[in-house]
């Protein structure tokens, strides 16, 4: 399948607002079904990983924060979080925070979302483009292995 086209657009402060709320909702979720943390203690811990990430909002130094539209209506399709690291060697762009709206979701926008990170890493001078994905996340993990990316570091759990 063909990834549509799509279009990155600043995330307008309105958006952003919608997002944060929204991705802290979303790690604290997913923090809980990896046992990380509570119920109890999973929406702080969320907003703090997102205030280190981004302490200055939208205007954080080093990150940027993209509405994703499709190219040809327009419409909203998700949403890309993408950060400028500093690695060993070289630059590298993070994809921090990368959503398909659920509603257009099994369309390639993912794939197409990934790509434009590619193309925007390569634009902005960096040498890779790395990404944390839960092993939950079946869906994410086969995409990002299906386009190349390699595990470079892989948590493990043993319940007692």
């Amino acid at each position: 399948m063909d990834s549509p086209a799509i279009v990155l657009d600043p995330m307008s402060q309105d958006e952003f607002a919608h997002f944060v709320v929204w991705a802290v909702r979303e790690q604290a979720a997913h923090h809980i079904r990896t046992g990380k943390c509570t119920p109890e203690t999973a929406l702080d811990y969320a907003k703090g990983e997102y205030l280190l990430a981004l302490p200055d909002g939208l205007q954080t130094q080093g990150s940027y924060l993209y509405t994703v539209r499709d190219a040809a209506t327009g419409r909203r399709v998700g949403s890309l979080f993408l950060m400028l690291r500093h690695r060993a060697e070289a630059m590298e762009t993070f994809v921090f925070n990368i959503v398909v709206d659920e509603q257009e979701r099994r369309r390639g926008y993912g794939r197409a979302m990934m790509r434009a990170s590619f193309h925007w890493a390569r634009e902005h001078g960096t040498a890779s483009v790395g990404l944390h994905v839960f092993g939950h996340n079946t869906a994410a993990r086969e995409l990002y292995t299906s386009l190349g990316f390699r595990e470079t570091n892989i948590s493990m759990q043993f319940d007692l």
